[in-house]
């Protein structure tokens, strides 16, 4: 037996995981053989791994330049089946992007006009203009990416009784103001510059988390980049060694930070496994020049579960 260390970089965001497993690279089995997982444990695994996977997702494509969208309806507006709820989502991400195709012509030729009339007459208003639209035809010029999260709810009291309603929450590439965002759902929404400062990966986490294992609970555009996994480095630290930062080195930031340089220290996440004696640690890190990604660490309470 070893301990393999693995390291994931998603966008900003580092996790670092340490577990056993055999020389021969094969994982330690976490349970005895034949046995399965209880229904809950199935379904919090489940939940974990999407958690995860979402996680993982928004911060490698996602920062505050983007939105953070809530498209949801009138009780009465609400489709009844979840083909028609998913087929009005398409449908406003095909208008966005439509709109970002339009708006991208239209502002590339006022920045072409206002650069020759800079080149005639500077101003500083004129080069804070400019600025501006640069960075509008830049972001417009980007790919649109998205990824979004479907809440079926159903009433269970009062004239709309067993009806349905459905939410949805929506991280999509910007470049449109957030009033034409907005205008292009039929219904009611809100939409927000994402900021991963104040929601982090706990938003991120907890739309997920109500619907773990449903049909299609999440969908995403297939140009989203990816998390980075590092190629795993095994047998560089002992069994020993991992007890010892489980019991010792749980809310040691500076020791992190001193180990990941660079990189800001957000919680270390534990879990002794009782039928192989091992433990299992992620320690989960942060880019130092972001700003604080979380307002509840608990939100990493089953980082683990994919894991033992």
């Amino acid at each position: 037996m070893q301990i393999r260390n693995k390291k994931t970089i998603s966008g900003p965001m580092l996790e670092v995981d340490y577990y056993p497993i055999f020389s021969d690279g094969r994982r330690i089995p976490t349970r005895a053989p034949k046995t399965k997982p209880s229904t809950e444990a199935q379904e919090r695994y489940n939940r974990a791994k999407a958690k995860k996977k979402i996680v993982r997702l928004v911060n490698a494509n996602f920062d505050n330049t983007d939105f953070f969208i809530h498209p949801t309806y009138e009780d009465w507006q609400a489709p009844q089946t979840e083909e028609e709820a998913r087929r009005d989502i398409v449908n406003y991400l095909r208008r966005i992007k439509s709109k970002r195709k339009t708006e991208l012509k239209r502002a590339s030729a006022e920045l072409a006009e206002l650069e020759q009339f800079y080149a005639e007459k500077q101003s500083k208003f004129t080069a804070a203009r400019l600025d501006k639209l640069r960075h509008k035809v830049k972001k417009l010029s980007e790919p649109f990416k998205y990824l979004y999260v479907m809440e079926r709810q159903e009433y269970k009291s009062g004239r709309r009784k067993g009806q349905l309603n459905w939410h949805y929450h929506l991280f999509a590439t910007a470049g449109l103001d957030a009033e034409t965002m907005e205008a292009l759902w039929p219904y009611r929404i809100n939409c927000n510059r994402y900021q991963p400062e104040k929601f982090g990966f706990e938003a991120a986490a907890k739309y997920i988390a109500k619907d773990p294992s449903g049909n299609k609970s999440f969908a995403y555009s297939k140009n989203l980049t990816q998390p980075t996994v590092k190629e795993p480095k095994d047998g560089r630290v002992t069994k020993r060694y991992v007890e010892r930062i489980a019991r010792e080195r749980v809310d040691d930031r500076e020791f992190w930070e001193k180990k990941f340089k660079g990189y800001r220290f957000v919680k270390l996440i534990k879990k002794f496994n009782e039928f192989n004696l091992n433990w299992y640690v992620s320690v989960v890190m942060i880019k130092a020049d972001t700003g604080e990604p979380l307002t509840n660490p608990d939100a990493y309470d089953d980082w683990l579960d994919d894991v033992c």
